[in-house]
């Protein structure tokens, strides 16, 4: 019965071979659809399951680490987080591995490190196989945006990893330090430690005393308690063992708005003495600690800009954003600033083991600042010229160009970086252009919702978007059709019909259009009308060879052909004819109760004054048995309003004549909007 009551997919699932089942969890990951790209991810250690029969932290840290071998080739998606940093965090936090797997923890990390989501799992061994569960959770809302459960099928080098030792007995040294007595543990083939003399550890005292210092924290009511406090924080060293102490002074001090000069240089102290501060959680902390207050001086500065010379790929951006992009900072500081770490990137002077090329010390700088899009303007402004990408760094430039644009409020600020965009698209020519040139484009089309449009003509404003087309219009043409995908393409095409970009062969001139509507090709002058009937009033020149489609017949086409003329009359509304021939076929369709006879309700009102004569004429021809003619023809006239004001007598006359309460009432109508 319980196993009946099982799910069916978990019974049923075949082990794997370990390679595909963590090449099946990467692309998961890879394909789950983030907000922002590329996002920060870490990858949490996976952990032994409380059912599983075996545990073995070889095997979950071999496990962590194929995973992230396999997501670190995905730069343009995913940003990893050190995972050295990440430990350092778990340790001093004291957090479960397996509560990692809950919402909740994740949002205290996310808290604590500069990410976006966090991937973590759990492993359960079996006698021939095992279980692996994974999820993807959102550190700011908690959400779980992706979950994976595989099998992995065991095999002779994954059993090593999970080899029990022999009984062994080793000694812990003693710590005169810490007053701590050796120990002798046994080691048990179960892995349990079994102790021969009891005694407190360096951890387990630690632990004791952080627990007392943190009750104190809870009553900072007088500066006399603040200061014994700082005095006695400042004799720990700030390591990651005793010195979590620190962690939670700085928590409290920031929370509560504490300032203690003495203690801000015991930190300024502690981080200058960090030798690695990208696999250093306190390095990061004290600088996120010391900007607490919006307000960085020259010497937390100087401090900062030390350690950041220290810290790889991933890690400066978050320095930048805490030390400079701060909306208190006066802008000459933060402009002197940034030029100081862009001049140490152009000598290779930033970035351990090896220096960053000054490539990538731009994108993280870009990154850091995207909170403050004027600074971001200063730096593409000032060093954009001397940016060699490669074909990874080109994304990640148009990323930043992207968010750049839509982060701007000021027109000017916009118009600005809509030229860098369009010289962007000018200069790289990558693999990827081609989507990332329509997919900033797209963000222009309005929506059928109205309060959604009032947004986007604020954030991506047409004017804008008429100045990247003017500049890129050969670009346009050739990427139109470099999608693999039919629909997208034609999309595209659209796009470059509606905005008078010629791409020979697919879109013709207007001469080229008028000479196919000449001919009989009904196929061809169906695929050219559907790209004149974006064209809006583009095509008025062109009006003769239009109308001339109304006189075409075609038994073996007359579905596609009647397709044809009906987007015929949707181009002569746009175009506002005032040719009888055109006026008088319309105002013919209105019988018909088709297509034809809506687009020609569209186009008659856009046409306006010009099409009353004929309006008026078809109307006072009307008797009292022609309700619905009637009814058609006062409607169009009552939506041109004003303009049809000669049509008032003609409907004064059907009101004495009908008394059909809807005639009635568009005729009441009528006459109220041509007041």
């Amino acid at each position: 019965m319980i196993l009946i009551s099982l799910p069916i997919s978990l019974c049923a699932q075949k082990a794997q071979k370990y390679s595909m089942v963590t090449q099946e969890l990467s692309q998961k990951v890879i394909a789950t659809p983030v907000e922002t790209l590329p996002y920060r991810l870490a990858v949490v250690p996976f952990t032994a399951s409380k059912i599983s029969v075996q545990t073995s932290n070889q095997f979950g840290d071999y496990l962590t680490e194929t995973i992230i071998g396999t997501l670190d080739g995905h730069p343009d998606r995913i940003k990893l987080f050190e995972r050295t940093r990440l430990d350092a965090v778990l340790k001093e936090q004291e957090f479960s591995l397996t509560d990692l797997m809950k919402p909740a923890a994740a949002l205290k990390i996310g808290q604590l490190v500069p990410i976006d989501v966090i991937l973590s799992g759990t492993y359960t061994k079996l006698k021939s196989y095992i279980d692996v569960s994974a999820r993807l959770i959102d550190v700011t809302s908690g959400e779980i945006v992706m979950s994976y459960n595989g099998r992995i099928k065991m095999d002779k080098n994954l059993a090593i990893l999970f080899k029990t030792t022999d009984p062994t007995t080793v000694s812990i040294p003693s710590s005169t330090s810490n007053n701590v007595q050796p120990v002798q543990v046994i080691i048990q083939n179960n892995n349990s430690l079994t102790t021969t003399q009891p005694s407190r550890s360096k951890d387990e005292i630690c632990k004791e005393r952080t627990t007392e210092f943190r009750k104190r924290l809870d009553d900072l009511s007088a500066p006399e308690k603040i200061d014994i406090l700082v005095r006695e924080a400042m004799k720990v060293p700030f390591d990651n063992l005793c010195g979590v102490i620190h962690y939670d002074m700085m928590y409290a001090f920031s929370r509560y708005k504490i300032v203690r000069p003495n203690y801000d240089q015991f930190l300024l102290h502690t981080l200058d003495t960090i030798a690695l501060p990208a696999g250093d959680n306190r390095a990061y902390e004290i600088v996120r600690y010391l900007a607490w207050d919006q307000l960085i001086s020259e010497e937390e500065w100087k401090s900062g800009l030390t350690a950041m010379k220290r810290v790889g790929n991933y890690s400066l951006s978050s320095y930048i954003s805490t030390l400079i992009s701060k909306p208190t900072m006066p802008t000459e500081t933060a402009h002197t600033r940034l030029d100081q770490v862009m001049a140490l990137a152009q000598e290779g002077k930033i970035g351990l083991p090896v220096p960053l090329a000054f490539e990538d010390t731009f994108l993280e700088v870009m990154e850091g600042v995207r909170v403050n899009p004027l600074f971001g303007r200063f730096i593409y402004a000032r060093y954009g010229s001397r940016f060699l990408p490669d074909d990874r760094q080109k994304t990640s430039l148009f990323h930043e160009l992207d968010r750049l644009y839509e982060a701007e409020t000021l027109p000017q600020g916009k118009t600005e970086i809509i030229g860098w965009i369009a010289d962007f698209f000018r200069q790289q020519k990558y693999e990827k252009a081609h989507e990332h040139l329509f997919e900033f484009v797209w963000q222009f089309q309005l929506t059928d919702y109205e309060d959604r449009n009032e947004k986007i003509r604020k954030d991506f404003p047409e004017s804008d978007l008429r100045i990247l087309v003017d500049r890129c219009r050969e670009i346009f043409a050739a990427y139109a059709q470099t999608s693999p995908y039919p629909s997208q393409k034609e999309d595209r095409i659209k796009f470059c019909v509606k905005y008078d970009v010629p791409i020979p062969g697919i879109i013709p001139t207007l001469p080229e259009a008028a000479s196919i509507f000449r001919g009989s090709n009904v196929d061809e002058q169906f695929r050219v009308i559907q790209l004149l009937a974006l064209m809006g009033d583009r095509p008025k020149s062109m009006e003769t060879e239009i109308i001339g489609l109304f006189n075409k017949r075609s038994i073996e086409q007359k579905q596609k052909l009647s397709r044809v003329q009906t987007l015929a009359i949707e181009i002569l509304g746009h175009t506002k004819t005032s040719q009888r021939t055109a006026i008088e076929y319309m105002i013919q369709t209105l019988t018909q109760y088709n297509e034809a006879t809506e687009a020609s309700e569209i186009a008659l009102v856009s046409i306006g004054k010009p099409a009353v004569p004929y309006l008026i004429n078809h109307l006072d021809k009307t008797t009292s048995q022609d309700g619905g003619m009637q009814y058609q023809l006062i409607t169009i006239l009552g939506k041109i309003g004003k303009p049809a004001a000669l049509a008032r007598p003609s409907i004064q006359r059907i009101l004495k004549i009908n008394q059909n309460k809807d005639v009635v009432y568009a005729a009441e109508a009528a006459l109220q909007a041509m007041e």
